[in-house]
């Protein structure tokens, strides 16, 4: 069992998007240094210019978390990929679940028309 502040931990790792992006939303805030009050206009718009970058990667991992679409391609390419490779797990996994399904709906249908 994970705690809280671990669970928190993860949730903010899940938003980072691709490799190399190892730090969360907050240790990158931490990490820039804090803009001192006579900052310059070019400092301050480098500062705004980064957050929204750092935002706009943020948003685009959230949206690819939640897209059931982008789940749905990655699992074809996965089974795809695995079909390519000669692994037969996958096809007879599949064949059994077809004929499970099957079986299922007949066995709807049989009652249905009793």
């Amino acid at each position: 069992m994970t705690t809280p502040a671990a669970d928190a931990s993860d949730a903010g790792r899940a938003s980072s998007s691709g490799p190399g992006h190892d730090e969360t939303p907050a240790e990158s805030a931490a990490s820039r240094p804090p803009l001192r009050p006579g900052a310059s206009i070019p400092e301050i718009e480098l500062d705004v210019a980064k957050t929204r970058e750092e935002f706009a990667r943020t948003l685009d991992a959230i949206e690819d978390k939640l897209s059931v679409p982008a789940h749905a391609r990655r699992l074809t390419a996965g089974v795809k990929r695995r079909l390519r490779d000669g692994d037969a797990k996958p096809v007879a996994a599949a064949a059994a679940g077809v004929v499970g399904v099957v079986a299922v709906v007949a066995g709807i249908v049989k009652s249905v028309r009793r």
